[in-house]
């Protein structure tokens, strides 16, 4: 769950969001009257997060005690001495319960949680295999874990480099389990009728796709397919456009753009594109960003694919300089802009 290269400021505000969010979370559960709670890992972004943020997010789940939270351990959270989950904050917490083992635990009468937790980031066993076969007994099952679904997608989509936690819920769901429940991806996707991953409660990078949201997810007692129904709870709004500067009355324009988008977006990536004169790459364009800094709480421009246009007679007016220079200035400026197109 990181941050990505957001500022300072932007982690702080998005650290605080998380820790609201949490809250929200408990709060939604209460109004929905569920059985309990289920974490599929990653709820922090590191095993050892600051000795605030500990006490925030243990204060706000203690405030909230009336629904039983079950949660495992994900690749950025994992457990361990001088880790989170060994905190006296956390340990202190009795209906917070942290499978940092592989358990079968029952959430309510014959409805049986089994929970995967990651043991190291660099885990290449199929997680499936740790499952035994339940089609033969009584209630109903569901499996908690956090990894790759190699029934749907491939390692080359999400931290290919160090991690791949492979599961495959195909055959998970084969042995008789009534519903998937998966962390590690940060989108929310719904697999199959049985299988989901919910994603992070808040969005945590701009490439990230649909996240900011919770499953109230309701099985029938005969284990037939679970009813899923999607809530927002995230906070940020984040945004990846795209403006065309060809043409534009630059920055005037560009800031009338942003500042629409701004009634309902948090953290801005906005891709400049098209053709500008020199001047509005080197002094309108950096303007417009300083003018639009304000108006959210996380601000890029991505100016790489605009392309420049040189006047040559606005330059040479620009200053007037004895014959001689003009004429050294008037080639210099001429062969710059034939040479434009030219790789």
């Amino acid at each position: 769950m990181l941050g990505g290269a957001l500022s300072p400021t932007a982690r702080e505000h998005l650290a605080e969001a998380r820790v609201s969010t949490v809250e929200k979370i408990l709060e939604l559960a209460e109004e929905e009257n569920v059985d309990a709670i289920l974490a599929a890992g990653d709820l922090f972004e590191f095993p050892s997060p600051s000795p605030a943020v500990i006490t925030e997010v243990a204060a706000v789940i203690q405030r909230h005690r009336n629904i039983p939270i079950h949660a495992i351990p994900g690749n950025h959270d994992l457990y361990g001495h001088g880790t989170v989950w060994k905190s006296p904050e956390f340990e202190a917490i009795e209906h917070f319960h942290l499978h940092s083992e592989q358990t079968c635990a029952e959430l309510s009468d014959g409805f049986h949680l089994h929970s995967i937790p990651v043991k190291s980031k660099f885990a290449t066993d199929p997680q499936e295999d740790l499952l035994d076969d339940v089609s033969g007994q009584d209630g109903v099952h569901i499996v908690m874990a956090h990894g790759h679904d190699l029934s749907y997608m491939n390692f080359g989509d999400h931290e290919k480099s160090d991690c791949n936690l492979p599961i495959d819920s195909g055959k998970v769901i084969g042995k008789g389990y009534a519903l998937v429940i998966l962390g590690h991806w940060h989108s929310w996707n719904e697999v199959t009728p049985r299988v989901l991953y919910p994603g992070t409660h808040e969005q945590t990078k701009f490439t990230e796709k649909d996240a900011g949201y919770v499953a109230i997810i309701d099985i029938p007692e005969d284990g037939g397919n679970p009813v899923i129904v999607k809530k927002k709870v995230g906070q940020i709004q984040w945004s990846n456009e795209v403006f065309d500067c060809t043409g534009k009355d630059l920055p005037d324009e560009l800031v009338d753009y942003a500042r629409d988008i701004s009634n309902d977006t948090h953290f801005l990536k906005l891709a400049l594109t098209g053709e500008v004169e020199l001047d509005d790459l080197t002094d309108a364009i950096p303007r417009a960003q300083q003018a639009c800094e304000p108006l959210f709480r996380h601000l890029i421009f991505e100016t790489q694919d605009i392309t420049t246009s040189i006047d040559v007679v606005a330059m040479t007016n620009r200053v007037d300089l004895p014959v001689g220079l003009q004429k050294i200035q008037s080639n210099i400026l001429s062969e710059l802009k034939s040479a434009q197109g030219d790789d």
